[in-house]
């Protein structure tokens, strides 16, 4: 009953997370690219073959071309469907390989909605676990996580293909439970998969923040493959003030990346796709040209056909304008995002996770 009411607060616009440590950012999401700072080498961006998609949680998934820039109108929306015994509130957004959307809904019947590329109603609808789901992420082999839980932080593994029915709330049995070593803080943004089989969780603790990779599928186990941690890391921490994380994992660059909402210090940090222990990143984006400063980070995720970085940054996770800012995957320390844009109608004030696809 608690996520339910948690959730119906967000719906609200409430304001529901008093009760929970959020991170210190208030400031306003700026109009413009940030100026000044080193430069990086230029990387052509797209402007056709990918679409970057935003859960938005009091409205539709909505699609941007990559290659937008200021103020532009989504090309794509994946709308609430109104089926029977469903709830539609996205935080999360993911594909899987044959390119089907899965938009994931935050609340009690933390419903799953999976689109076939190209439509516009789901074709399948499950509901692994819940209360509180706040991101889905799939792998190759079409296996389904969702990070959930309230009074226990755990992902709930799904079946391929899973489908539910209405009677039982679209309920499918979960193959698999993982938990994940953190206090229940929601977050978008914080699970991602590799190409190892490894399903990969970003972790807020007060005895400093990780990065957990498990074994993937329905018989993966429940200990850590390894973690990410330590002080060189600089992935912040998380209690009396919390750093949130979100993550991704790019398969065309190999690294992993971790937005860290840190107040003026909120950053990028990039690590090896091995990495390991308290390793330190070998890229840090950061600094006050970067438009991060002051600002929290609820996706991010990497370019598929050149490796651009984008993040959704807004002025507080639960409210205020939004935008995306791309930057280029060799972007490294005080370095201005390549271009921005935002939702001219929206501004994106409820996005939360973000993915890209190139299959429309």
């Amino acid at each position: 009953m608690a996520g339910v009411v948690a959730a119906l607060a967000v719906v609200a616009g409430t304001g529901w997370l008093g009760g929970f440590p959020t991170a210190r950012a208030t400031a306003a999401v700026p109009s413009a690219v940030p100026s000044g700072g080193p430069s990086v080498s230029p990387t052509p961006f797209p402007t056709g073959p990918e679409l970057l998609y935003v859960a938005n949680t009091r409205g539709p998934v909505t699609a941007y071309p990559t290659g937008s820039s200021g103020a532009v109108s989504p090309v794509r929306q994946l709308a609430d469907p109104g089926d029977p015994n469903t709830y539609w509130g996205p935080w999360g957004i993911a594909f899987d390989t044959r390119g089907n959307a899965y938009a994931q809904s935050f609340l009690s019947d933390a419903t799953t909605f999976v689109y076939p590329p190209g439509a516009t109603t789901p074709g399948r609808i499950f509901r692994v676990a819940g209360p509180d789901s706040r991101a889905v992420a799939v792998d190759a082999a079409g296996f389904a996580y969702v990070a959930t839980g309230q009074a226990e932080a755990m992902i709930a593994v799904a079946a391929p293909n899973a489908s539910g029915t209405p009677a039982n709330l679209y309920t499918v049995p979960a193959v698999r439970q993982i938990p994940i070593d953190e206090s229940f803080h929601p977050w978008p943004g914080v699970l991602t998969t590799d190409t190892s089989g490894h399903v990969i969780a970003a972790v807020v603790r007060a005895n400093g923040n990780a990065v957990e990779f498990f074994n993937g599928g329905s018989t993966g186990g429940s200990t850590p493959a390894r973690v990410i941690a330590g002080p060189h890391t600089g992935l912040g921490s998380c209690s009396s003030t919390c750093d949130q994380l979100a993550v991704s994992y790019s398969p065309f660059t190999g690294r992993l990346y971790v937005a860290v909402s840190q107040g003026q210090q909120t950053h990028i940090n990039v690590y090896a796709g091995t990495a390991s222990g308290d390793a330190a990143p070998v890229r840090v984006i950061s600094g006050p040209a970067t438009g991060l400063a002051g600002k929290v980070i609820t996706g991010i995720v990497g370019s598929q056909v050149d490796g651009t970085i984008y993040v959704l940054t807004k002025a507080a996770a639960f409210d205020g304008p939004g935008s995306i800012l791309a930057f280029d995957r060799l972007a490294d320390g005080n370095t201005p995002p390549r271009r921005t844009f935002t939702d001219g109608g929206t501004g994106l004030r409820d996005g939360m996770g973000i993915a890209v696809s190139s299959v429309r």
